[in-house]
C-alpha cells in the first residue's frame, strides 16, 4: 500500500516545496531574520505593562516592518525590539533606536533603553554555515549509523526523508512569512532527530518480519506494508500527543517560543509522514531494483552454467 502509492505522496511533497519557492520568489526571498542578516536588538523598559501593538505601531510609522517584539522581563514590562540591517544601515542603528524611543515614550512617558546589541554581517555568515554543517554532519552521521544497523538503503531512505522535512519547514516559512532565524535551525535539528526515531521503528519491524514472514513466501512490499500496518497505531499515538503538546505552546507561549514552536509543529507532521510515506517506499524500491534484481541474475547465471554442463 505505502510502496504502491509513493508516486502519489512524492507529488504532494513536491507541490508544497514548489509552492513554498513560488512564494518566497515572490516576496524577494526568505523571511530571514537579524539572526543571518545582521542588526540590532534593542530592550526597552516600559516601566508597566504595554501592549505590543502600540510598538509596532511606532515601528510601522518609522517604516520598519517584520521587526520582532518581544516581551521580557521579570513582570513582563520590557520589549526587545530586532531591526535588520537591511532595514536600518549599521551606522544608522543607534539613531533609530533613539527614534524608536521617542516614539514610544508618547504612548509610555516612562520608557528607557536599558541594553543596545549589534549582530554584525560576519557574525550572521558564520552563523549560517555553521547551521548548515550542523545539519549535514547529523544526517552524514546518521547515514553511517542506518547502514551499520540495517543496509546502504535503508540509509539512503531515511536522508532523504529527513531533507525532505528540512524543505517542508522552509517552504512553509516561506508560504506564511514566518521569519526564520536561531529558532528555526533549533527546531530542524530537533526533527532530524525526531523524525530518524520513527523512520528507526520501522526500519526494525520491516527486518523482524523479513525473518518471521521470510522474503522466499512475501515480497519485499508485502512485508513493508504489514510492517506499517503494524507500526501505525504507534506512530500516530507518539506523534499525536507531541503536537498537542507542542501546538499548546505556540498557543499559550510568548513570542520566542512561538518562533521556536510553529517550525516544531510542521517538522513533527512532516517527520511522522516523511519516516512512512518516504523512506520505507525509497528503500523497499531501491533494495528490489538493486538487491533482489542482482539475486535473480546470480540464479539465472547459476542455472544458464547448470544447463551447459
Amino acid at each position: 500500500m505505502i510502496v504502491q502509492k509513493f508516486k502519489y505522496t512524492i507529488w504532494i511533497t513536491t507541490a508544497i516545496i514548489i509552492l513554498g519557492i513560488v512564494f518566497a520568489l515572490g516576496y524577494g526571498g526568505l523571511n530571514i531574520g537579524i539572526d543571518f542578516t545582521g542588526g540590532s536588538i534593542t530592550t526597552i523598559e516600559m516601566g508597566q505593562d504595554f501592549n505590543v501593538e502600540d510598538v509596532s505601531s511606532v515601528l510601522k510609522d518609522m517604516g520598519i516592518q517584520n521587526a520582532p517584539i518581544v516581551k521580557s522581563g521579570e513582570n513582563w514590562t520590557q520589549a526587545e525590539i530586532r531591526v535588520q540591517v537591511n532595514q536600518a544601515e549599521e551606522e544608522d542603528q543607534a539613531q533609530t533606536s533613539s527614534d524608536i524611543l521617542t516614539g514610544i515614550q508618547k504612548t509610555y512617558p516612562n520608557a528607557t533603553i536599558i541594553s543596545q546589541d549589534k549582530v554584525g554581517g560576519v557574525a550572521s555568515s558564520e552563523l549560517v554555515l555553521n547551521a548548515f554543517l550542523a545539519v549535514l554532519i547529523a544526517c552524514a552521521l546518521m547515514m553511517v549509523y542506518i547502514w551499520i544497523r540495517f543496509e546502504l538503503y535503508p540509509g539512503v531512505g531515511a536522508i532523504v526523508s529527513l531533507l525532505h522535512d528540512v524543505l517542508i519547514m522552509t517552504a512553509v516559512m516561506a508560504i506564511f512569512r514566518v521569519q526564520i532565524n536561531s529558532s528555526y535551525i533549533a527546531a530542524c535539528l530537533t526533527i532530524v532527530g525526531y523524525s530518524i526515531n520513527d523512520t528507526i521503528v520501522l526500519y526494525d519491524r520491516i527486518r523482524d518480519n523479513n525473518k518471521v514472514m521470510g522474503l522466499k513466501k512475501y515480497t519485499r512490499r508485502e512485508i513493508a506494508n504489514t510492517s506499517f500496518m503494524q507500526t501505525l497505531g504507534r506512530t500516530i499515538n507518539t506523534s499525536l500527543t507531541t503536537v498537542i503538546m507542542v501546538t499548546f505552546l505556540y498557543i499559550f507561549g510568548v513570542q520566542s517560543i512561538k518562533e521556536f514552536a510553529f517550525p516544531l509543529i510542521i517538522g513533527l507532521v512532516s517527520g511522522t509522514y516523511s519516516s512512512m510515506f518516504i523512506a520505507v517506499p525509497i528503500s523497499t524500491i531501491m533494495q528490489e531494483r538493486y538487491i533482489d534484481r542482482k539475486g535473480q541474475k546470480k540464479k539465472t547465471k547459476k542455472k544458464l552454467a547448470s544447463a551447459a554442463k
